[in-house]
């Protein structure tokens, strides 16, 4: 699993610590015995829970546990309340983990066809031990999935570049380059040739070329293509 999942990781733990928290605070309230305010099944399980997400901010080998873990609750809700939106937030969060981490990458209907079976599945199993209409549970599943696949196809490059891991930051001033060198290196990798640049700024070929390997010395690269390799790790900025 990349490392993509690293600060969501350190997100999930905060988030189910807090629910530990409120839940020790409001099961106080009401009276119930301090063994079952902290170490109930819920609390138990949310301890877990939070446990896990946080070995896996820790852990590059662990980074897998996120969405696994959100496909793991998902029945335990749904079977729990067939109609429920917690099964169902549950699976949508690993789904968008699962993006997140580049598994959609290749064989991506195959792979989501067998999540959406898992899902249906689920709800069947619910249906049976709630004995409810089938039509009554499965109906809020489709509409959510059909919502979520308009919403896909409506939003996608956006959702992608919400989800896409941003590039660190890299200062060409902290780097010490001067205004003028800075000037060169984001105009070469807007695509200006040298060329272009001594006619745009009035200069010499040899005055830019100078400039241009100072600046690239600085970077610790050797021509513009090392510029262009670092541009594709790095968010560079002025």
């Amino acid at each position: 699993m990349p490392n993509k999942l690293r600060a969501t990781g350190f997100l999930f733990s905060a988030v189910f610590l807090a629910g530990y928290i409120v839940n020790v605070i409001t099961m106080s309230l009401r009276g119930f015995p301090l063994g079952k305010v902290f170490f109930s099944q819920y609390q138990t399980t949310t301890l877990i829970a939070l446990t896990l997400f946080l070995l896996s901010a820790f852990i590059d080998r662990l980074r897998w546990i996120q969405p696994s873990l959100f496909l793991i609750l998902t029945p335990f809700s749904i079977i729990g309340d067939a109609r429920g939106l917690y099964g169902l937030g549950f699976f949508i969060m690993s789904i968008l983990l699962l993006e997140r981490a580049s598994f959609f990458s290749r064989y991506r209907l195959i792979k989501s066809l067998i999540l959406i079976a898992y899902l249906l599945g689920i709800e069947t199993i619910a249906v049976i031990f709630a004995g409810e209409k089938f039509e009554n549970a499965l109906g809020g599943s489709f509409f959510i999935l059909a919502f979520g696949v308009f919403l896909w196809f409506l939003y996608k490059d956006r959702l992608v570049v919400f989800l896409k891991e941003p590039k660190p930051r890299l200062s060409l001033s902290e780097r010490g380059l001067s205004m003028g060198e800075r000037s060169f290196v984001m105009l070469t990798l807007s695509g200006k040739s040298q060329k272009e640049l001594a006619f745009d700024f009035e200069l010499s070929e040899s005055t830019v070329r100078n400039t241009l390997a100072r600046a690239y010395k600085k970077l610790g690269v050797d021509d513009r293509i090392g510029v262009a390799v670092m541009a594709e790790r790095f968010q560079i900025e002025d």
